[in-house]
């Protein structure tokens, strides 16, 4: 079988606490991470269509092959642990969408053809639900124990980067490079909100406060946060020049219910706070763009993907973080705070701008779609 090289942890500086290294199968690419919800287990999906689980020492000093599958015939462009850990959801770039038992290591349901174009990103609805977002814009959600799908939404023109469920409103929302923000109430079926046309392409999500706030990362390197109930525009941002980078902020990972993880565009991973907000200092670096990125359920342990084909492990301990921060401070690397709405409007856009078009509604299909086990 095909092995996987689980390097020692090397001599790390205070400043990159990397705690351990994996090389991927043949250096390939992950495009996914996650980690279990109770145990030290992280998922990588990888382009060769690839999955694999590692088993990672408590310390995160380490980290073994527990199991290996290639349940796509493209890249698994995501995975996703199920709420109660037993088994894995992907998707890929073959339109395809499959739950995996962890146990037995074999797919308990699988979609050939879940969409139309390649399947970006899935995430889990409770204990039968997975939402899923494709090339082309469209969002559908699935309940495992059916076949098709018991919902589906357009109101996307181009790729959706991340979905985020926010379980106590039975809410959806979805971000595209179309720089729309999109909000789904699965209860009703419907579309709930949409955000103006923004500036930047949506890359990724992640909650704070709480899950009164959800801050979306854009190609320009501004982190935008939203105020849940008001989607139209921004309320808050966190620009280059707080964050300590004008690169696109590829993934966010929240720490806590002020603090978060972002990774860039130029390979840094850093963590940020919200209000007040400002950068808190450099976890660690990758010589390659980062791809993805997962923290561990305690949220000490953050794993990261990057173009060279390696899965790199950092402590992010409140402790660790704290170190550094007191560092950052002293040497003013984290003195700035964040711009008001009106300066941070007043600065030129970074990133290009995709026109999006209007969506075309939701339709809800599968009308015994029960959400009561959510």
């Amino acid at each position: 079988r095909p092995t996987c090289t689980c390097l020692d942890a090397p001599k790390s500086s205070a400043s990159e606490p990397m705690r351990a290294e994996v090389a991927l199968p043949h250096r390939a690419l992950a495009f996914g991470l996650d980690f279990h919800p109770t145990e030290r287990l992280l998922a990588a999906g990888l382009i060769t269509g690839q999955i694999r689980v590692y088993s990672c020492a408590d310390d995160g000093a380490s980290a073994e092959r527990r199991l290996g599958a290639k349940p796509h015939a493209d890249a698994c462009r995501s995975v996703k642990f199920s709420p109660d850990g037993g088994a894995l959801f992907s998707a890929g770039s073959d339109r395809s969408v499959q739950r995996r038992d962890l146990e037995t290591n074999r797919p308990v349901w699988k979609l050939r053809a879940a969409h139309a174009s390649a399947v970006n990103v899935c995430t889990p609805l409770g204990p039968h639900g997975v939402g899923t977002g494709d090339d082309e814009g469209a969002v559908r959600v699935w309940d495992v124990r059916q076949r098709g799908a018991v919902m589906r939404f357009d109101e996307h023109s181009d790729v959706v980067h991340d979905l985020h469920f926010e379980l106590p409103r039975l809410q959806l929302a979805s971000c595209s490079s179309d720089g729309h923000l999109s909000v789904y109430d699965l209860r009703k079926g419907r579309l709930e909100a949409r955000s103006d046309e923004l500036e930047e392409e949506l890359l990724c999500l992640a909650p704070l406060k709480g899950g009164k706030k959800l801050l979306a990362g854009s190609d320009s390197g501004v982190l935008g946060v939203f105020s849940w109930g008001d989607f139209g525009d921004f309320s808050d941002r966190l620009t280059p020049a707080v964050l300590g980078s004008g690169e696109a902020i590829e993934a966010l990972a929240p720490l806590s219910e002020h603090a978060l993880l972002f990774a860039s565009a130029d390979g840094v991973l850093r963590a940020a706070s919200l209000h007040p907000s400002r950068m808190l200092g450099e976890v660690g670096r990758h010589a390659d763009p980062i791809e993805a990125l997962a923290v561990d359920a305690q949220g000490a342990l953050a794993a990261t993907a990057a173009h060279d084909g390696t899965v790199r492990l950092w402590d992010v301990s409140e402790a660790a973080l704290g170190r550094r921060a007191a560092r950052n401070s002293g040497s003013g690397a984290a003195s700035a705070e964040a711009e008001t709405e009106d300066e941070a409007e007043e600065a030129p856009p970074q990133g290009k701008r995709r026109k999006g078009g209007k969506g075309q509604g939701a339709i809800r299909l599968g009308q015994d779609f029960d959400f009561s086990d959510l």
